[in-house]
């Protein structure tokens, strides 16, 4: 299971363990990879240490956007059967807010993928929607 929730923060850390949970299976190009699809890849290298480049509690030298990319490639980096989204473009530009939407909807990624969203744009690439208005779910 991939999780991302709207209130997660990165923790202090490097980039890696933040990125990994931890988990020493996963390898750098594996990181590099989702850093590139994420279009991280210029902010890693413009760390100074790369991906041992330490984050400071809650990510309080990132952006609003860069925090909530760190967190979508830790849920991505468990390369999980199912994704479990919520709101993951919040405060995104549109451009970055599409290419997110396109990478996390391509079929060879092979996840289940669950979105909740404010965020209209989700529709066009769902096999199902539904409307939550009141705690009730509508159609």
């Amino acid at each position: 299971l991939g999780l991302s929730l709207l209130e997660e923060t990165p923790f202090e850390g490097t980039i890696r363990d933040n990125v990994t949970f931890g988990d020493a299976a996963i390898l750098d190009e594996e990181i590099y990879q989702t850093f590139k699809d994420l279009d991280l890849i210029d902010f890693l290298k413009e760390q100074p240490n790369g991906l041992n480049t330490i984050i400071y509690p809650e990510g309080k030298q990132l952006s609003y956007t860069l925090s909530r990319k760190l967190i979508l490639a830790r849920a991505i980096l468990k390369k999980p059967r199912l994704l479990i989204l919520e709101d993951p473009l919040n405060q995104m530009a549109q451009e970055e807010a599409m290419n997110i939407i396109q990478l996390l909807t391509n079929p060879k990624n092979n996840w289940g993928l669950v979105v909740v969203s404010r965020n209209h744009d989700w529709e066009t690439y769902c096999k199902e929607c539904y409307e939550m208005k009141s705690g009730k779910i509508i159609k």
